[in-house]
């Protein structure tokens, strides 16, 4: 420890001798606040203040409104701003046809130059009115007559626009009166409101400032920190590595964690420093009322005792830091680990972002969440209901979590100290071709997540032809493709890939464990349901693929030969295959779960494709072929799609798979066909194993 706290001192002072950047990082932000929402505040009021005096010129056809609206209208409508109303004939606009000649004839009453260019009463002094408003009234019994007013404005001249908005305005409060004197009249009150709900918050004010900062606060927190964090660990990593001083500190007979130890306590003082000083500046802005309402929803003063939560997001703090070393922490250059900021805010803000569901709570499972659980603790912190013992396991979850990253970092230096150097010829050593893989694995999530949902959205089956046959055969060549290799090494795609020839009893083995898979893939979404339910629609979605064209064979096209063969190519084949190079089963294993899971776009499926992700690897582990982790993946794909559509489908009642295969006594007892399975899996050896 006593190593970890010198190098701490001599970040430390390494960081504050730079008072540009220091300024830049740490204050300047702070100072930012209350000039942003003083100026968002003084713009908002300025603008309202400059639209209200505005001198309207406003012309209407109140032939067939009555007296009585009619002074009403006119006494309301100048009580929003000095305006002058004149009367006007609009019989030419009535005559005109509908369309453009009727928008012409409006401009003309307006006295638009556009529509006046070239006529012989163009009148060159006359000046354009801002709105033409006609009411026409319906015929029927006295006091249920119906009028509707047409407002004929401008989009492109401001007057318009705010003449349009405060005559809307007018016309509503008219409607608003005229119905309720209708119903008074007519039935002697409104029938139709028998049960009337009106909302009493009992929350205090105190109460109400927590809930509101407790939403915005935690994406506050994660951006400030990675503003000073990212200054801290850029230099204290890519720094001192273009600079020779890292070289030099390695070379020192102490331990690599404790290097690694006293980096990431830079970093985090550097955040801390960063946030502190945001936060105060923030909290002073919402005590003193600078931001307002439209900003922080109607946020307050806050007391002492509800700020005490703010301690809650320091375990996160400490593994945003951890995380940001971890990435940044074998960046050659300033440039590189500056292109590795970005990717890390968006790891941080997704998880995040759970804290904006009101539905979401803080439960033991999303405790154990990185980010997402800090999120929920502090936003239930502030609002007061926190349970203890689900704080207690996100703080000890996210500490533990930065202990792993922190012993990755170690590592890295290790490894660096161990090569000396920076030789083309070792990169292998250095992990390189596992860390390609991660690389591609996390631009995959991120496409998946920006282009491809994006493409389904739009058009389900275009979306998933450009998925399964453009984006993840495109993933998987060039993952193989540019994978890092030895001098001298020749590039073999089928073996990138993973296609190798399997043994055909782990073929037959592995085929007899999709009944067990199918089966433990039921009984895992039973429980989910129970701590984490699928909300009525996108149930529908996850059993059933609604939408899918082409009945029968489109689903089992688009949702069980497609991504069977494609993601495994890409997971399986090319991933793993980079994987393995540099990594031991358990590692490989667990990336494998994580991106696969994260690529399925789906919080309710996380878990039960990160699982099947981690079966299947281990399957591609033990057969040094990706072909048998295809036919499994193809066939409980089948299985779990076809068997949810004969159970939910009442079109499928009566087909034959469904009579035969699906329905059947004999299929409830298959899932003990894993037992064979495994043991041809496990006790029949390749050559060469």
């Amino acid at each position: 420890m006593n190593v970890a706290l010198r190098v701490l001192r001599v970040e430390l002072l390494q960081l504050v001798r730079d008072k540009r950047v220091l300024f830049s990082a740490i204050v300047l932000p702070a100072l930012l606040y209350p000039g942003l929402f003083w100026l968002m505040a003084k713009l908002e009021s300025r603008g309202e203040a400059v639209m209200a005096e505005r001198e309207l010129s406003v012309l209407v056809a109140f032939d067939e409104l009555d007296d009585e609206v009619r002074g009403d209208f006119v006494e309301r409508f100048e009580t929003k701003g000095p305006s002058t109303l004149l009367q006007v004939d609009a019989t030419p606009l009535a005559e005109a046809d509908e369309g453009e000649p009727r928008r012409l004839a409006a401009r003309a009453l307006m006295g638009l130059d556009e529509a006046l260019q070239g006529s012989d009463e163009a009148d060159e002094t006359l000046e354009p009115h801002d709105l033409l408003v006609i009411a026409e009234t319906a015929n029927g019994p006295e006091g249920q007559r119906h009028t509707a007013f047409t407002l004929w404005y401008d989009v492109t001249r401001d007057d318009s626009r705010e003449a349009r908005s405060r005559a809307r305005e007018v016309v509503m409060e008219l409607e608003s009166d005229e119905v309720q004197l209708r119903r008074e009249r007519l039935l002697g009150g409104d029938p139709a409101r028998a049960l009337l709900a009106e909302p009493e918050d009992l929350a205090t004010a105190e109460e109400s400032s927590g809930a509101a900062l407790g939403k915005w606060f935690p994406f506050i927190a994660i951006l400030v920190l990675i503003s000073g964090g990212a200054y801290a660990v850029l230099a204290v990593f890519a720094g001192e590595r273009e600079s020779g001083t890292l070289e030099t500190l390695l070379l020192q007979p102490v331990a690599e964690r404790s290097i690694a130890t006293g980096k990431f306590l830079a970093v985090f003082a550097a955040g801390m420093a960063t946030l502190a000083v945001n936060l105060a500046s923030l909290l002073i802005c919402i005590s003193t009322g600078l931001a307002g309402e439209e900003i922080f929803g109607g946020a307050g003063p806050i007391g002492i005792g509800r700020l005490s939560a703010l301690t809650l997001e320091l375990p996160a703090c400490a593994l945003l830091s951890a995380v940001l070393c971890l990435a940044c922490g074998g960046a050659r250059t300033f440039r590189e680990g500056q292109m590795l900021v970005f990717p890390v805010t968006l790891l941080v803000v997704v998880p995040t972002a759970i804290v904006l569901r009101p539905d979401a709570s803080l439960t033991a499972i999303w405790a154990l969440v990185p980010f997402a659980g800090s999120a929920l603790a502090l936003r239930d912190g502030l609002e007061g209901d926190l349970v203890p013992s689900l704080g207690a396991l996100m703080v000890a979850s996210h500490l533990g979590y930065t202990w792993l990253a922190l012993a990755r970092v170690g590592r890295i230096l290790d490894a660096e100290k161990v090569l000396g150097g920076d030789s083309k010829a070792d990169a292998h050593l250095r992990e390189a071709s596992a860390r390609h893989a991660v690389r591609w694995s996390f631009a995959a999530v991120m496409f998946m997540y920006l282009v491809a949902g994006t493409v389904q959205r739009w058009n389900l089956q275009v979306g998933m032809w450009f998925t399964f046959w453009a984006f993840l055969p495109a993933f998987a060549l060039a993952v193989a493709t540019l994978a890092p290799r030895r001098p001298g090494e020749r590039p073999r795609l089928h073996e990138a890939l993973g296609l190798r020839l399997p043994h055909p009893a782990h073929v037959l083995g592995a085929l007899l464990l999709v009944p067990a898979l199918a089966a433990g893939a039921r009984m895992l979404l039973e429980w989910q349901m129970e701590v984490l339910p699928i909300p009525g629609g996108a149930a529908d979605l996850e059993l059933g693929g609604l939408g899918i064209p082409g009945g029968v064979f489109g689903l089992v096209f688009f949702l069980c030969i497609s991504p069977g063969i494609m993601e495994e190519l890409l997971f399986r084949g090319a991933l793993l295959e980079s994987m393995k190079r540099d990594w031991r089963w358990p590692r490989i294993i667990g990336w494998q779960a994580l991106f696969f899971g994260l690529i399925h776009l789906s919080v309710y499926r996380l878990a039960p494709t990160a699982i099947l992700g981690a079966l299947l690897a281990a399957l591609a582990l033990r057969t040094r072929s990706v072909v048998p982790a295809i036919l499994v993946h193809i066939a409980y794909n089948g299985l779990t799609v076809l068997g949810e559509r004969a159970a939910h489908d009442p079109d499928a009642a009566n087909e034959w798979l469904t009579v035969h295969v699906l329905q059947t006594d004999w299929l409830a007892h298959a899932p003990w066909a894993a037992i064979p399975g495994l043991a041809l899996l496990a006790l029949v050896r390749r050559s060469g194993d």
